[in-house]
């Protein structure tokens, strides 16, 4: 299994930047690398809501769901789902600190089937595409989002 904690610090207060993160409709195919589109098939967007989430794979599109488990705004969004051969659940919490907002997601994956014996190489992967995701997410929040 695949742990890790990973945090960035937006210039900007939690309210409105959980509001961009929670909004997958809208924004998730906008922050994160992958997902071209995602649309919610059950919920009312909060916990146990369910989501079709569309995302290229190299020249193919890919179908996958996702289910949010936690769902506290500003403070904490929670959810699982499956990315290609890995399994994964996924939690955002955010802290206020003044006026920014110290995000941080802790991801659990599993990969399955011969995808466990590159868990190593897949570590190192996640960890770059999920910095890379949440780089993207403050530096659209700081410049989408008026300062208070």
């Amino acid at each position: 299994m695949i742990e890790f904690d990973t945090t960035v610090r937006i210039d900007r207060a939690r309210e409105p930047v959980f509001a961009l993160l929670a909004d997958f409709e809208s924004n998730l195919a906008r922050w994160a690398k992958g997902p071209v589109a995602a649309r919610r098939t059950a919920g009312d967007g909060g916990a146990d809501s369910c989501y079709m989430i569309t995302a290229k794979v190299g020249p193919a599109k890919v179908r996958s769901p996702y289910e949010v488990t936690g769902y506290d705004p500003p403070a904490r969004f929670a959810g699982h789902g499956i990315a290609g051969p890995v399994r994964f659940h996924e939690e955002y919490s955010l802290t206020a600190d003044g006026t920014v907002t110290i995000l941080t997601q802790s991801i659990r994956a599993t990969p399955r089937g011969p995808f466990r014996l590159a868990e190593a190489t897949l570590r190192r992967q996640l960890k770059r595409l999920i910095a890379s995701d949440l780089d993207r997410l403050k530096n659209l929040a700081e410049a989408e989002i008026p300062q208070n």
